[in-house]
């Protein structure tokens, strides 16, 4: 649970920030954080996994929690890409991604 209340503090934080960042046309600055927005959205399984597995944050099953806190993110991204108009195409298209990135981190920590 530690682990999501830190990713979900973050990610505000710089939602926060990619605001300011906009409103003040400071463009760099904004893309690197709405960069780090997409990341975060579409790695949220691995980062919480890591968080609790290597940093002993506390949790169980931290990848499955990401996958589905990742789900509602991959459609606010769907929605800010498409200029906020709600576009089925691309909203199923990022719910794909960040189900295969899921998956596909999910596969990769089974194997070991």
């Amino acid at each position: 649970m530690r682990a999501v209340v830190v990713f979900s503090g973050l990610y505000l934080l710089l939602f926060a920030l990619h605001i300011v960042f906009a409103a003040n046309d400071w463009d760099f600055l904004f893309r690197a954080v709405a960069t780090g927005l997409v990341a975060m959205t579409f790695l949220c399984g691995p980062v919480l996994w890591f968080m609790v597995k290597r940093l002993n944050f506390s949790g169980t099953n931290p990848t499955k929690q990401g996958y589905i806190l990742s789900l509602p993110l991959a459609t606010g991204i769907a929605y800010a890409f498409t200029s906020m108009e709600f576009q089925f195409l691309a909203t199923i298209t990022t719910l794909l991604v960040t189900t295969a990135t899921h998956g596909g981190w999910f596969m990769f920590i089974k194997a070991k």
